[in-house]
């Protein structure tokens, strides 16, 4: 029974050897993903999108090429689960810099390689203003980015003081690199521990090439990607693929058994395909930008707005809806749930219109459909973006609008369209035309007959004039005689004339 069993072990491995001998036939495979100037929601959906054909793919490796001043947090949570779930190992590329959500989307990958004159770190959550945050929100992020280094088997503590200023970071003698507190850096003073400082408290860590290399923040220095691919193998351990330098390579095989790593192949004659973003990549990352989609945002309501107050449906509410699509639109595509808020903010402006055209007044339509609309704005917001940031850009969204709408109003009625559009004639009494508010009381006590059946309302003849009339108490039949009881404005009550 074990001589059965040894042999389907010996079998399963053999078979494994040869698929993963049979996939590195060829050159093998690598994918280049892009990284570039600011993180948010389209660039998640983009990224992930690669590391998706890239498995599907088979490919050896990814990099990452680096260069970004940082971005949305929530984003860039996203991003990094979505790197650690992939199945093909990743290399960071730091072409120049990876600051804050940069350098904790670099920390996620596999390997990172930096650029001579690179710079990674200073990864601490600010405001939508660029003031610091609360001590709740650093403590997230140092939490995030501290795990994130630890499961690629990085110093922690190191990414935690690019995030934590109240930290100091210091290496000791014996080469241990640790991020005090201010009270445990004192006692270590006090006890005459021998200790560089690398970040002093009050400093967040940012660490050039060199630094990164020399704190094995970093496994190598590149200049460009074909050097990369020139210093990096594809490795098998235990069933696992990775990617390592030469160095490390050598250093693995003497520090594991014989047989228990395989080098599949070198990088150096690998096939390169860059993932370039789409038309519809593009789309997201463009109206997904909190600037535009507040300008869109504000753009469509203004169209709509407009469209509602002028007759027929013109260019303004087609600029409105092709906006608010834009908006709508664009969340979708980055793999927020915008279609629920698209039917609320749909059913918010068929709330609005019902009272505006359907029932007269202010009542539950009108608040129904302005609370749909604020529901549905706020729900892309929160989802799309921190809820700081959320609530930032919504109300300058609000006030942009608000803006718009003054300035339309002012100058709008001006301007020789709007005059085509709306009637700017007068209708003065010296032309015939009369106001309809007009004087009923002198009907009052006056006598006539139902000229229709009056189920309240109705008309009647009274003193030669015919008048549109109200019945008091029962219904009133035609040719019947009639008293005028009660004048309101005008509104003229009457009943039967006893």
């Amino acid at each position: 029974m074990k001589c059965n069993l040894c042999l389907v072990l010996i079998f399963t491995q053999m078979f494994w050897l040869l698929i993963v001998f049979t996939a590195f036939a060829d050159n093998p495979l690598v994918y280049q993903i892009d990284i570039r100037n600011e993180i948010g929601n389209g660039l998640r959906v983009y990224i992930e999108k690669g590391i998706k054909e890239a498995e599907l793919n088979q490919a050896s490796a990814i990099i990452f090429d680096v260069h970004t001043p940082g971005g949305a947090l929530n984003a860039a949570r996203d991003i990094i689960d979505v790197i650690q779930r992939a199945e093909i190992p990743t290399i960071a590329f730091v072409n120049t810099e990876a600051i804050s959500a940069g350098a904790m989307i670099s920390l996620a990958c596999d390997q990172i390689v930096i650029r001579r004159g690179g710079t990674i770190g200073d990864a601490a959550p600010v405001s939508i203003q660029g003031q610091e945050v609360g001590e709740k929100a650093v403590s997230y992020v140092r939490g995030k980015i501290s795990a994130t280094a630890e499961r690629q088997g990085r110093n922690p503590d190191l990414a935690a003081s690019m995030v934590d200023k109240k930290l100091c970071l210091v290496k000791y003698d014996n080469g241990d690199i640790v991020a005090l507190r201010p009270d445990e850096y004192k006692k270590e003073r006090e006890a005459e521990k021998q200790m560089e400082i690398i970040a002093a408290e009050g400093e967040l860590l940012t660490l050039t090439a060199e630094q990164s290399l020399e704190y094995n923040l970093a496994e190598a220095i590149a200049e460009n990607r074909e050097e990369i691919l020139q210093m990096y193998s594809v490795i098998e351990v235990d069933g696992e693929l990775m990617v390592l330098t030469q160095e490390a390579v050598m250093l693995k095989q003497d520090e594991l058994e014989k047989g228990q790593i395989i080098e599949l192949a070198s990088l150096a004659d690998a096939e390169v395909k860059r993932v370039a973003p789409s038309f519809a990549d593009n789309i997201v990352i463009f109206f997904t930008n909190p600037v535009i989609s507040s300008l869109l945002l504000s753009l469509g309501m203004l169209g709509l707005f407009i469209e509602i107050r002028s007759p027929g449906f013109g260019l303004p509410g087609l600029i409105g809806v092709i906006c608010l699509g834009l908006f709508f639109g664009g969340h979708m595509l980055s793999q927020v749930e915008a279609q629920y808020a698209l039917l609320a903010f749909v059913l918010g402006i068929g709330l609005l219109v019902v009272e505006v055209f359907v029932i007269p007044g202010f009542g539950v339509a009108g608040i129904a459909g302005i609370g749909c609309i604020v529901y549905s704005v706020f729900f892309i917001f929160e989802n799309a973006y921190q809820t700081e940031q959320a609530i930032f850009f919504l109300g300058v969204s609000a006030l942009m609008t608000i803006v718009f709408l003054f300035v339309v109003g002012y100058f709008l009625p001006k301007t020789q369209a709007w005059q085509h559009l709306v009637l700017q004639s007068e209708m003065g009494s010296d032309k015939g035309f009369h106001s309809a508010a007009e004087d009923y009381s002198g009907h009052l006590g006056q006598t006539g007959v139902a000229l229709t059946v009056l189920r309240p309302a109705g008309t009647a003849m009274i003193e030669n004039k015919r008048l549109d009339v109200v019945s008091v108490g029962d219904f009133i039949e035609v040719d019947v005689p009639i008293q005028v009881v009660n004048v309101e404005g005008s509104k003229i009550m009457v009943e039967k004339d006893r």
